[in-house]
């Protein structure tokens, strides 16, 4: 299971990858129990990405889902 420390940079990378801030995702994303799964091991850095590029062409919404 990731650290919290993995997990920030996972968001980070994911972030920088796709153009968005990381305090977005982290604050306007991602619920606390996505959270939660990032740090259980059920979140992969691919399915983030993929959550974001999805939510970045949705217009960045409050909590996309």
């Amino acid at each position: 299971m990731p650290t919290r420390e993995e997990c920030k940079r996972m968001i980070s990378k994911t972030a920088f990858k796709c153009g968005v801030s990381p305090r977005l995702i982290a604050t306007r994303l991602l619920s606390e129990d996505d959270k939660q799964d990032m740090l259980n091991g059920d979140l992969s850095l691919e399915v983030l990405e993929a959550h974001v590029n999805v939510w970045k062409e949705m217009g960045l919404p409050e909590r996309a889902w």
